[in-house]
């Protein structure tokens, strides 16, 4: 008799202690799949990036003619799977300079409304500044001749940021410096290394000085042979740089073949990895 109550005690607290484990696993796996859930719904924000700028943001120079670094970068954030869609705006124009970019801006209520709904700003912009310079003066042009220009570009380029502030004041701007795309051809010509530097170090100012603002280094992407040993200080003009540099057996991997300026898809891609990284950091 003893031994029968013992045998259905056993099964008793056999089949309590079973429930009492079915009933944590079903607790556990429901506080599991809702925190899966959340996760997923933190994952699943849109996000939409505006690009404006330069030729650098038309993508000249991408002979796959999908755009330069926008969509590439726009698909190295879709692989992160952190967002439920990535959508671009692409306002590149070539040639354009600051007061160009600034000018447009202002003129176009798409634009101001594309940027007013952005989560991310990115520009490419000096490039075009510096060579109008370049332009003006030629063979005859020195340092000094940069000054204003600099100047300048340092008022537009305070001023456009704050005009893209004004309209969305929680947007995440990302700029982009410049790069010199005849270091590699012309080791031996410095002064338009040092121009561009002091341009960039003046970028970076106006962008540190501004809120969520992201200065974005590239030259040395564009300079892989960059040498530092002691070289002439002179300049070239932009053509006879073009041609010289033709002339010779060395090439540059990220830049176009046709006008040894602009990048390649491989120049483009570089780009695209240096502003991915920067976003994935915020």
């Amino acid at each position: 008799m003893k031994k029968g109550r013992s045998i259905i005690g056993i099964f008793l607290f056999l089949m309590i202690a079973s429930l009492l484990v079915v009933g944590l696993l079903t607790v556990l796996f429901q506080n599991n799949s809702t925190n899966n859930e959340e996760k997923s719904e933190l994952k699943k924000e849109s996000l939409h990036i505006v690009a404006i700028g330069d030729s650098l943001t038309q993508g000249v120079g991408d002979t796959s003619n999908s755009g330069g670094y926008v969509p590439i970068v726009a698909d190295l954030l879709k692989e992160t799977d952190n967002y439920k869609e990535v959508t671009t705006s692409n306002y590149g124009k070539s040639g354009d300079r600051s007061d160009q970019i600034l000018e447009r801006f202002y003129e176009s209520e798409d634009i101001q409304e594309d940027i007013a709904s952005a989560d991310i700003v990115v520009l490419t912009v000096g490039g075009n500044d510096i060579i109008q310079t370049l332009k003006q003066h030629l063979l005859t042009v020195t340092k000094e001749n940069f000054l204003i220009p600099e100047a300048t570009y340092k008022e537009n380029l305070t001023t456009l940021l704050s005009a893209f502030k004004k309209v969305n004041p929680e947007v995440q701007l990302y700029v982009f410096g410049i790069y010199n795309p005849y270091s590699i051809y012309f080791p031996e010509i410095t002064e338009m290394e040092t121009i561009a530097g002091e341009w960039n170090e003046t970028t970076k100012e106006v962008v540190n000085e501004t809120e969520n603002a992201t200065f974005l280094p590239i030259a040395d992407l564009f300079n892989p042979s960059l040498k530092h040993e002691e070289k002439k200080d002179v300049l070239i003009n932009e053509e006879e740089a073009k041609e010289q540099a033709k002339e010779q057996a060395i090439s540059n991997p990220y830049l176009y073949e046709e006008d040894l300026f602009h990048p390649n898809e491989a120049g483009y891609q570089l780009m695209s990895e240096v502003l991915f990284q920067a976003i994935v950091a915020e």
